[in-house]
């Protein structure tokens, strides 16, 4: 009986304790979290064009930390035709990881080219899902 009461403790304990470290809940929905990677990428593009690796990483892991969240929150969506999380490994996670190996090396016009074909597939994705909003590359010295 003894054993069993501590097993019951210990099994509450670990359920807690995995509660507990899940992190922040993100609340938002898929749109107001468009505005955040939007806010991201506008300002990757910005900083990739003024050659500041090191905001430009920060900028990076905001964006890519955001979007692992979606894929793990959205799993299914009303416009979605599958998980994000496919389309981000697919889709996105590839010129992130590009952009991320080429700013380490200071090496800005691969990180660019990364970067407009990240832009790209983001908006491959809109049109493919008829949403009305086009990602900007701010990489572009014409834009600002």
């Amino acid at each position: 009986m003894k054993a069993l009461l501590v097993m019951v403790f210990i099994v509450g304990f670990v359920i807690l304790f995995v509660q507990c470290s899940n992190g922040v809940e993100n609340k938002k929905d898929l749109d107001e979290n468009m505005l955040d990677l939007a806010m991201y990428s506008d300002n990757l593009g910005l900083y990739l064009r003024k050659q500041d690796a090191d905001y430009s990483l920060w900028l990076l892991d905001g964006l890519d930390s955001t979007l692992q969240i979606l894929s793990i929150t959205f799993t299914e969506h009303r416009k979605l035709l599958r998980p994000f999380k496919q389309s981000y490994n697919k889709e996105l996670a590839p010129p992130i990881n590009d952009i991320r190996k080429a700013l380490y090396k200071t090496d800005f016009p691969k990180a660019v080219e990364s970067y407009r074909l990240l832009i790209n597939n983001c908006n491959d994705c809109h049109i493919d899902l008829e949403i009305d909003k086009t990602v900007v590359d701010w990489s572009k010295a014409g834009v600002h």
